[in-house]
């Protein structure tokens, strides 16, 4: 290692307390569950979402949301090909401590990793999904929203060197694929106007991802994943871009989606179950979220 680098690493373990603490907040806009929710709501709202009015519509939200499950595909199968470990005291929370109860599990939760740790899956997810929505977004000039998405992404990605669960290399090399994984992307789905390309290429990555791990839950939640909002984009996409979105269905989406389906997905990575549980699971929760407009729809209609 260089002294440049050296030096680096020195700084960033003697961060002052309060701002390893920002940066563990920080590396939450890069997590799943913020995805889920961000990614849903976008969804849900399509054209009408408050104060971003007219800035996506629903097939490219679909198109993010694709997105973010090809960043997990294609982090779990780089993962299990390389299989390299995270940081010594990855595992470990130190400042969980400063803490009262039950804050100082959530914070200890947010603060660490477990598994292999090349590549970062909060890099390569903030480089595809931060970078993707700048592409197809239509808020502000495009210049800025490049600039705001790639701070965005750099901040996730130093956070999680940071908060010391992953070397500066793994970060790097996230960053790198996210941004080549978002071209193929976005030249194969003409930049979110075919947003099933987008899942099948996911889904095609997540396989990919299965023959390397094993036949563990996690893949197999990936690819349960990918498969569900496949088939029901397939199946029902066009009803879905046909639903007129409206701050109420959007409202009614939100009420009856995130409760059923967001939980439903939460459940899985929370208890871990076996394979074929964790596969049914996360494919009604994904495909759930992506056909729950249709719930919207119908419930507004008889209001």
């Amino acid at each position: 290692m260089s002294t440049h680098g050296v030096g680096l690493v020195e700084t960033l373990e003697a961060l002052p307390d309060p701002v390893v603490v920002l940066f563990v907040l920080v590396t939450q806009l890069g997590d799943l569950w913020f995805y889920f929710l961000a990614l849903s709501t976008v969804y849900f709202f399509g054209d009408r979402l408050p104060r971003l009015g007219g800035a996506v519509d629903r097939r490219r939200a679909a198109y993010l949301v694709a997105l973010a499950l090809g960043a997990a595909a294609l982090t779990a199968a780089l993962k299990a090909t390389f299989a390299f470990p995270r940081p010594p005291g990855a595992g470990t929370a130190e400042l969980a401590v400063l803490f009262p109860d039950p804050l100082d599990g959530v914070y200890a939760a947010a603060a660490t990793g477990d598994g292999y740790g090349f590549p970062s899956g909060h890099a390569t997810g903030a480089a595809v999904v931060w970078v993707g929505a700048a592409t197809v977004l239509g808020i502000g000039t495009r210049r800025v929203r490049y600039a705001v998405a790639g701070t965005v992404a750099v901040l996730i990605a130093l956070s999680r060197v940071v908060i010391g669960v992953h070397f500066a290399l793994d970060v790097v090399v996230g960053l790198a694929v996210g941004l080549c994984y978002l071209v193929v992307a976005d030249r194969l789905s003409d930049r979110g106007a075919r947003p099933g390309r987008g899942f099948s290429l996911a889904v095609g990555v997540a396989l990919a991802g299965l023959l390397l791990a094993g036949f563990r839950w996690e893949p197999v939640a990936v690819l349960g994943a990918t498969l569900g909002a496949r088939i029901a984009w397939g199946a029902l996409g066009s009803a879905l871009v046909a639903v007129p979105a409206s701050e109420r269905a959007g409202a009614v989406n939100l009420a009856v989606g995130l409760p059923v389906f967001g939980g439903l997905f939460g459940l899985v990575y929370a208890t871990e179950p076996v394979p074929p549980v964790a596969f049914v699971g996360t494919a009604l929760a994904l495909g759930g979220i992506l056909a729950t407009p249709l719930v919207g729809e119908y419930v507004t209609d008889r209001l």
